[in-house]
């Protein structure tokens, strides 16, 4: 039988393994994620001194602790099966730039990268989301919008609040307005034409860190 303590807010008695107090609310430690290179700033010096390959390399850091805290065996699967293919396709684009210089297909590849990119962020976010739904029972919001424009960017921000958000003290933007869903489809449409164009390949190649 798990012991018990006086919650040091409202002095309702919880058990010592509790985040939270069932009665008060009030947490008993500060949400904290175990994950590396979570800190904003630090990231986007690497990613810039790395010429964006350090978004890349930040899945395959993490992915032994975000595959622990994943609480179910398809999100850990996903995961694991997005990460492979992260690895598979750059590893694919570095061979084939080195052997053939048909810039159609390479582009296509960094299109793939794009999009396994905005599926990776949306799962490490549902399992962060999850991971803090049962352990400090609470439902933390994201933006799916953010999710397809800033990608990797919006991941660590979002983690970077973590605590902010678990707290409730986050401020959040309306991404549900039609302005905000006009800007979405006109930046996407920008994205993959540019990556088509071979006059803007190479800063989409440094920017994906290609």
């Amino acid at each position: 039988m798990n012991e018990k303590i006086n919650c040091p807010f409202c002095g309702n008695i919880v058990e010592t393994d509790a985040y939270r107090c069932p009665v008060c609310n009030s947490l008993f430690a500060e949400p904290e994620l175990n994950l590396r290179f979570k800190e904003f700033a630090p990231f986007i010096a690497l990613e810039v001194l790395t010429f964006g390959l350090f978004g890349t390399i930040w899945f395959f850091i993490n992915a032994k602790p975000l595959t622990l805290m994943a609480k179910g065996a398809k999100d850990r699967l996903k995961f694991n099966w997005l990460v492979i293919l992260l690895m598979l396709n750059f590893a694919a684009y570095v061979i084939f730039t080195c052997k053939y210089s048909m810039i159609h297909i390479a582009s296509i590849m960094v299109i793939v990268q794009i999009v396994i990119n905005i599926l990776l962020t949306y799962r490490v976010i549902r399992i962060i989301q999850k991971y803090t739904r049962q352990t400090y029972d609470v439902l933390i919001e994201y933006n799916p919008f953010y999710i397809v424009i800033f990608n990797i960017l919006y991941l660590i921000h979002f983690i970077d609040t973590y605590k902010a958000r678990v707290m409730q003290i986050h401020e959040y933007f309306n991404w549900k307005s039609p302005q905000m869903f006009l800007l979405v489809v006109l930046l996407l449409i920008a994205q993959f034409y540019a990556c088509m164009n071979a006059n803007i390949h190479q800063f989409y190649k440094w920017l994906f860190g290609f």
